[in-house]
């Protein structure tokens, strides 16, 4: 299946670190990789979740997009703000403190496409 996707997220201060670093490590083990990953920042966020993000900037370049907003608008319109900044027709929506299980992608691919 070679169907790209970006997977579109959304961040914001209350998250704590350890559940997002857990979200995107599920996201590194899908038996089918997103192109990109789109996370919008919904306002200020803390040093630690800073560092997360530039961490996995910098080990997986070119994968996330990041999408700074200026203060909390809520999840809703945090998202609306990242769609349009997704390079894919298909988007897969995800929470920053979901762990995927390997083949969620997979599955859902399969079913889109067939």
């Amino acid at each position: 299946m070679n169907q790209p996707f970006s997977v579109l997220m959304s961040l914001y201060i209350k998250e704590k670190p350890e559940y997002a670093q857990a979200c995107f490590e599920s996201l590194l083990k899908q038996t089918v990789q997103a192109d990109e990953w789109v996370i919008v920042e919904d306002g200020p966020l803390t040093d630690e979740l800073y560092a997360l993000l530039d961490k996995y900037q910098k080990n997986y370049p070119g994968l996330i997009k990041r999408v700074p907003l200026e203060k909390n608008q809520g999840l809703g319109l945090a998202l609306r703000a990242g769609v349009p900044k997704c390079r894919n027709e298909l988007i897969a929506r995800m929470d920053t403190d979901d762990i995927a299980r390997e083949d969620r992608f997979e599955k859902r691919l399969r079913r889109i496409l067939i």
